[in-house]
């Protein structure tokens, strides 16, 4: 079943390659350590920090992984987008690890039928593997929580403090909430001592308190311990709402359904049936109501309650299956167990199609790259939908072609006109943006992105997914032979935003739908938001 797991997360991989602003720090962060390396003064984040700063232990271990296949990559002159593929698959092979051991234990624990369903269950959803290799923080976290309930479930105690204060401290503080109320159950159940808590936890929360500083400064280049910030600023000053708020059920009503789809309505089965699910559920269910009075809600921020959930709905399909002898009525069952995989499968490859359309920035760059030869002279401005949805620095193929991302540049300035080309946001060839350049520019080319969902009784299936135009390519037909730029070039913050813009998922309910819970229209407030946020 290994096999399984590893496929499904490559075709996540490869269907959707690029990333969006919220993977931006440790995306750009590994980019920096892998092509900066100790060049501390070039990294992005320090002309960039962002509202809170985050760690870069996380970058720095993929960085470590991928960094032999990259230097391999880059001697056979690969491109160098191929650097954020290996990039991706180092992080997700990172989470698979202890998803791997994770289900061994449950063999163990559990029986064979039990940890077969719950890889069948877990391939056949959407968002934990889309996001498993993704450089999100909550990301970082996930393979430290993975391990944590290797060894909780394995009633090895030592390793799982061990991992839940590295999970905690560098990475993610609200796992103290899941993972606090885990070691809370082993107490109160006394299979372990308070006594051989403080004596485990003290020293291995020194250990990574003084990890994460000691890293984290130098890279900084500030005495500081980044996960504390971001508790401050989120929990202290509770100053996170101000990037978007959802209703307190959010997470029940909304994200859960959504991450576990049709398996949601086996977990009630499975907690019936099986009750050694019930400490695997119970602390899953109140860390998500815990954290519900935080008001910015994302799904990302509860993925590490999903493989705790989808164990017990394993425990209710392999119970349906075993049964499925006994009579017509149990057959039935069965065929409810089987089913609900279908549907997840239809419901995953609806989203996945969604998702492909959700990053036009970075299919335009990619197509720029494929119209223009390396050795052209080109100088191109990307905007901020584009900057927003895919482009980062592994997909600045060229080193002679100048990339810039400088925002606030009015439509038709003589800035914008130095440039070869344009990547830049229109709803049509005849939108307001592209007005200006009617008689300086030609459109090469034009992106379209996810529009919306239409139901259709004359197609099958009877779902369409809509899309149309959001980027056009222009080229300019007067460009001079050797441009002066007389303004200062430089990046777009969007590249180290993280959690200073709105949540995309609070968007969900106002505007169109998108698979991943990513916002794809109305950049326009997002770029407002990046703007006030000067991130």
């Amino acid at each position: 079943m290994d096999w399984l797991l590893i496929l499904c997360s490559l075709v996540h991989l490869f269907v959707c390659p690029f990333t969006k602003v919220e993977e931006s720090f440790n995306l750009q962060a590994i980019h920096d350590i892998l092509y900066h390396q100790t060049d501390i003064q070039k990294y992005d984040h320090l002309e960039f920090p962002g509202v809170v700063p985050r760690t870069f232990l996380g970058p720095v271990v993929v960085s470590v992984i991928a960094a032999p296949f990259v230097a391999v990559s880059r001697v056979l002159e690969f491109p160098k987008d191929v650097s954020l593929y290996l990039v991706r698959f180092a992080l997700g092979a990172l989470v698979l690890w202890p998803l791997l051991k994770l289900q061994k234990r449950i063999k163990g624990t559990l029986g064979k039928g039990t940890s077969d369903w719950f890889v069948l269950i877990t391939v056949s959803q959407f968002h934990f593997l889309f996001y498993l290799s993704r450089p999100l923080p909550n990301t970082m976290a996930l393979p430290l929580v993975l391990f944590a309930y290797y060894y909780w479930l394995g009633q090895q105690h030592g390793k799982f403090i061990a991992c839940s204060a590295a999970a905690i401290l560098i990475f993610r503080g609200e796992l103290a909430i899941l993972l606090g109320l885990i070691l809370l159950g082993e107490l109160l159940t006394r299979r372990l001592s308070l006594s051989k808590t403080v004596f485990i936890a003290l020293p291995s929360g020194f250990l990574c308190l003084f990890l994460t500083v000691l890293v984290d400064s130098f890279f900084w280049q500030r005495l500081l311990w980044p996960e504390g910030e971001v508790l401050w600023y989120n929990v202290v000053l509770n100053k996170s709402g101000e990037w978007g708020t959802s209703p307190f059920l959010w997470y029940f009503y909304s994200a859960i359904p959504r991450a576990m789809g049709t398996s949601l309505a086996l977990l009630p089965v499975g907690m019936f049936s099986e009750r050694r699910v019930w400490p695997l559920v119970l602390p899953a269910v109140f860390f998500v109501l815990v954290y519900s009075f935080l008001p910015h809600k994302e799904l990302r921020f509860i993925i590490y309650v999903i493989p705790l959930l989808n164990i017990a709905v394993a425990t209710a399909c392999n119970r349906l299956w075993e049964n499925r002898t006994k009579g017509k009525w149990f057959a039935l069952m069965a065929l409810i167990a089987i089913g609900h995989l279908v549907a997840n499968l239809v419901l995953t490859s609806f989203l996945l199609v969604v998702s492909r359309a959700n990053y036009p920035g970075g299919e335009a760059l990619f197509l720029l790259h494929k119209m223009e030869s390396r050795e052209s002279n080109v100088t191109v401005h990307i905007d901020v939908l584009a900057a927003q949805t895919g482009i980062s620095r592994f997909g600045q193929l060229h080193n002679n072609w100048m990339y810039d991302k400088t925002e606030n540049l009015k439509p038709g300035s003589p800035e914008l006109r130095m440039f070869s080309h344009l990547i830049v946001e229109a709803k049509s060839k005849h939108g307001y943006n592209l007005r200006p350049y009617t008689e300086t520019h030609e459109i090469v080319a034009h992106i379209e992105g996810f529009s919306h969902i239409r139901s259709s009784y004359h197609h099958f299936p009877p779902i369409r997914i809509k899309t149309k135009p959001c980027l056009f390519i222009l080229k300019n037909k007067y460009l001079p032979k050797e441009p002066e730029f007389s303004f200062t070039l430089r990046k777009h913050p969007v590249e180290a935003a993280e959690e200073s813009l709105p949540s995309a998922t609070e968007f969900d309910e106002r505007n169109h739908f998108d698979g991943e819970g990513l916002l794809t229209e109305n950049s326009t407030d997002i770029s407002k938001s990046i703007e006030n946020s000067k991130d």
